[in-house]
């Protein structure tokens, strides 16, 4: 009977350690952004849906049927520029694979964005954030031969962690939209 007293103290005391550990991981967890919670849900089932953390952070797109990669790029520039954001970069990777072994290559292209005054406002609020620039599209052609547009998934940076500050939260919310807004117009070619 000792025995049997014994081992459930010892099970009473380890439920109580757990008890507090979990109370104290959901009240540090209850102190992010009240969107923090969705965010990790999405997270959480794209990741048993595909099994791939990459796929669990990013947007994707589709490319409409009969929107070309060169369509959708001239489209995304034309969106751009009307939504005020820069356009600083495109990096062909799959031509410069092409080159360097002389291989025919699926398609890849990057498109780099920014907007330098939301970009040191970010840096300001965390230096953690400069891994998130310049805000990416990624043109690629799958193993099909669709064509689909991929950025990462905002949210996370946004809502992720502790609210932002106000003036941060209100920027980082209009670059969202805005590079929403360049996804949908490359998808459908609309210029």
């Amino acid at each position: 009977m000792k025995i049997l007293w014994n081992l459930l103290a010892v099970i009473g005391l380890v439920a109580l350690i757990a008890g507090g550990f979990a109370y104290k991981e959901v009240a540090a967890f209850n102190e992010l952004d009240p969107g923090a919670k969705k965010v990790y849900w999405n997270m959480w089932t794209k990741i048993k849906e595909t099994g791939n953390s990459a796929d669990a952070t990013v947007w994707k797109k589709p490319l409409a049927e009969g929107v070309s990669p060169a369509d959708a790029e001239e489209a995304m520039d034309s969106a751009a520029v009307e939504l005020g954001i820069l356009a600083v970069g495109k990096l062909p990777l799959s031509t410069q694979v092409e080159k360097m072994t002389g291989k025919k290559q699926r398609f890849l292209k990057i498109f780099q964005y920014c907007n330098p005054i939301t970009a040191m406002t970010m840096v300001d609020h965390s230096d953690a954030f400069s891994a998130y620039l310049p805000c990416r599209i990624s043109m690629i052609e799958d193993k099909q031969g669709k064509f689909w547009l991929y950025a990462l998934d905002m949210d996370m940076m946004i809502s992720g962690g502790k609210t932002l500050p106000p003036k941060l939260l209100k920027e980082a919310t209009k670059v969202k939209k805005v590079m929403l807004a360049i996804m949908e117009r490359g998808a459908t070619g609309e210029f």
